[in-house]
């Protein structure tokens, strides 16, 4: 078991890629901490699932937005647990719009949420980290933060924001034991593709090598690999996982 006893927290874990993240790290051994906005019945559905298994788990509720709240996170984590291991910053929105008719609340909310709520869950995880002289940090961002799209230059910008977080930290932090990298995942079969008409959805499979949208356990086993002893040379790396995205 790759991840036995190793203290998990992931954000934005009780739907989509969050959630397989949590099932794949449940399954490898880890103490699996998820945190979540508002879908509280989806937290306590999960718990009841995994703990008949034997699976060490909690939830936290609130925003990565609310510094106080990330603090307090961490904190609790380390004071229950002894040791932060992993943080998978996964938690993101979407308000897709043309740059013109893009409103300032739109741009705002995308990029407090998606670049600022990972910014928050580093810099308060990172302390603990620092002291047990271990760790490893996956930022889950987006081909449109590695190669743009239209009608979301809110959220490209967030997740470009985070790629350029991702390697400043792993710069500042690799020598201490911390490694932090990004993973890039391509068009995910999950709840977030459901406001993405069936026109764009099929463009952009004409230009994916595979021509499938991928699935969230795919994503998972990557998001593993970077959180694992295999991926010990790896650092200020941004994974693409998108079945060959070309444009």
């Amino acid at each position: 078991m790759r991840m036995k006893d190793r203290v998990a927290i992931i954000t934005g874990a009780t739907r989509g890629i969050g959630k397989s993240v949590l099932y794949r790290f449940a399954e490898e051994g880890a103490i699996v901490i998820g945190v979540y906005a508002s879908s509280e019945h989806l937290a306590r559905q999960i718990e009841d699932e995994l703990r008949p298994q034997g699976v060490r788990t909690a939830f936290f509720k609130g925003s990565i937005t609310d510094r106080d709240f990330v603090r307090r996170l961490m904190e609790q984590v380390y004071s229950d647990y002894g040791k932060i291991d992993v943080l998978i910053n996964n938690a993101g929105i979407v308000a897709d719009n043309f740059t013109s008719q893009m409103s300032l609340d739109e741009w705002d909310r995308v990029y407090r949420t998606n670049f600022e709520g990972t910014y928050s869950c580093c810099i308060e995880a990172i302390p603990y980290m620092e002291r047990q002289g271990s760790g490893k940090i996956v930022n889950v961002i987006s081909v449109t933060g590695v190669l743009g799209r239209e009608a979301q230059t809110n959220y490209g910008t967030s997740k470009g924001s985070i790629i350029g977080l991702t390697r400043m930290l792993a710069r500042r932090y690799a020598s201490k034991g911390i490694y932090v990298n990004a993973i890039a995942p391509g068009m995910i079969n999950t709840e977030m593709i459901g406001h993405v008409p069936k026109d764009k959805l099929d463009n952009f499979l004409v230009h994916t090598d595979l021509k499938r949208l991928g699935e969230s356990r795919e994503i998972a086993d990557s998001v593993l690999f970077l959180s694992g002893e295999m991926s010990d040379y790896i650092a200020g790396g941004v994974l693409k996982v998108d079945g060959g995205f070309m444009r």
